[in-house]
């Protein structure tokens, strides 16, 4: 089954590749920003050698008051030219721009984690004539690179994944674990984002603030990240990072205070520059997102601020990485079941509300198990391939079931979310959370643990065959799709 997987898998990542509009979302007001100029523009950066070189093509004429294009360097949290600031660079006006200029890698002052843009005068005015783009290949940087080792299908979380906590300090974390999972648990150090336009007006009402927004918001932030991810890719054997936790909550990635625009651009530049540093170091690491469970609820008045739906969460994170230049994210899903605690999804007429409990994952409004395909057919769409046109890495990073209904019912489900993994030829990873945390049991005991260890062995099929009898169903797609 895992070899059908696989060549499943390789058919829809050899699809053709097409692009999808962007959003121009890099500009500030101290900037002109020529809209159809930047829409009428693609351009990339990449290290070759020493240089960076850096291309754009615009299928319409580029003017300016002196017959050239500039080419500026700003650093991550910075979304304008300033006044004063001068170009690296600048070429006479073309349709094809070609720029080459000094990495710096080896003399202490990298561009690695900066962005560029280019700019005309236009009435003495700087205007910008397409997206800032950052380098999307750091992985050439890497001296000693890490060979991949062979992931267990399945596996407790506890066993391959390390909790970071990180301190700013820059020193490497515990070793030894398959991934890693990073939050801030101390909003003063340099890696948790405090900046606030206001005071925290929409406080996270449902759950404690357990986690902030890692920051690339200031140059100690920057520089905090860089060390402990450089740090901690160097001197660990852990090929795979996921850079916060359910990361469309605001609970574990607390910035409250803004918009939803705000927070996806601060958090997309701490992922780049968290990414940026892991890849050169090793290039074969992988870096994924988190995401909940939450799919399409559509969350209105206050429920705004408390998480964004998963499917907008995809969308925009996709566009914006895109547009300022795509590198090969992948992605960690929580597909527990709904409602959390209660695992005997087949029937849930013993719940207050269990009919719209299973209406939302009817309806798609919550990804469980059951769903799983929803996800993975949207990360088939070639819109969201990866650099080399290949469907991105999807793992189920996290996922735990309740002994509430009773272990029988929890081993039952324990078999059902296991076919749901091997049904889906994208989904590379199962891992098993055991925490028992406010009135949720998903330790396994007794038959739960026996299921459990023998999925994915030669006794796999006798207790499927129990649990499909116990749930009262011939085949596992009648309840799994």
């Amino acid at each position: 089954m895992r070899l059908t997987k696989i060549l499943k898998g390789l058919a829809v990542s050899l699809a053709v590749v097409i692009g999808v509009s962007a959003l121009n979302l890099d500009a500030q007001a101290f900037n002109t920003v020529d809209t159809a100029m930047v829409s009428a523009s693609s351009s990339s950066c990449v290290i070759v050698g020493d240089n960076v070189v850096y291309t754009a093509d615009f299928n319409k004429a580029v003017s300016s008051d002196d017959g050239k294009i500039y080419l500026y360097e700003l650093k991550t949290y910075e979304y304008g030219i300033a006044d004063g600031l001068s170009p690296i660079a600048s070429v006479s006006t073309a349709p094809h721009v070609q720029i080459t200029f000094p990495l710096n890698y080896t003399e202490g002052v990298s561009r690695l984690y900066n962005k560029f843009v280019l700019a005309v005068k236009r009435n003495g005015v700087i205007t910008l004539i397409n997206d800032a783009q950052y380098i999307t290949n750091p992985e050439v940087l890497a001296i000693n690179p890490k060979p991949r080792k062979e992931r267990p299908a399945k596996a407790l979380q506890h066993d391959n994944v390390a909790n970071i906590s990180l301190d700013g300090s820059g020193i490497a974390l515990p070793i030894g674990s398959q991934h890693a999972v990073f939050t801030i648990t101390d909003r003063n150090v340099p890696v948790a984002d405090k900046s606030a336009n206001g005071p925290d007006s929409h406080m996270v009402k449902n759950n404690p603030v357990v986690a902030y927004m890692l920051n690339a918001a200031d140059e100690d932030g920057v520089r905090g990240l860089i060390a402990d991810m450089t740090a901690y890719a160097m001197n660990t054997d852990i090929q795979d990072f996921v850079i916060g936790n359910e990361v469309n909550e605001r609970c574990w990635n607390y910035m409250a205070w803004t918009d939803w625009d705000m927070y996806m651009n601060k958090y997309i530049q701490a992922f780049r520059v968290c990414y940026t540093a892991i890849k050169s170091v090793n290039p074969n690491a992988r870096v994924y997102i988190s995401l909940d469970q939450v799919w399409n609820k559509n969350p209105q008045g206050n429920d705004y601020y408390e998480y964004i739906d998963g499917d907008e969460f995809m969308s925009r994170f996709n566009t914006i990485m895109k547009k300022n230049g795509n590198i090969d994210w992948d992605l960690s899903i929580h597909p527990y079941p709904n409602p959390l605690y209660y695992a005997k999804f087949w029937d849930l007429s013993g719940l207050a509300n269990g009919a719209m409990f299973k209406s939302q994952v009817d309806n798609n409004q919550v990804i469980t198990f059951q769903n799983l395909s929803v996800i993975t057919n949207l990360l088939t769409q070639p819109s969201y391939f990866n650099k080399e046109g290949m469907v991105r890495d999807i793992i189920i990073g996290e996922i735990g079931l309740g002994s509430n209904a009773g272990v029988e019912n929890q081993a039952a489900a324990i078999c059902a979310s296991w076919a749901a993994f091997e049904m889906n030829p994208y989904i590379t990873q199962y891992m098993y959370l055991e925490v028992d945390v406010n009135g949720f049991f998903p330790t396994m005991y007794g038959k739960a643990r026996e299921c459990y260890d023998a999925m994915g062995t030669p006794n796999e099929g006798i207790y499927m065959d129990w649990a499909l009898k116990h749930i009262g169903i011939n085949n596992w797609s009648q309840v799994i799709r």
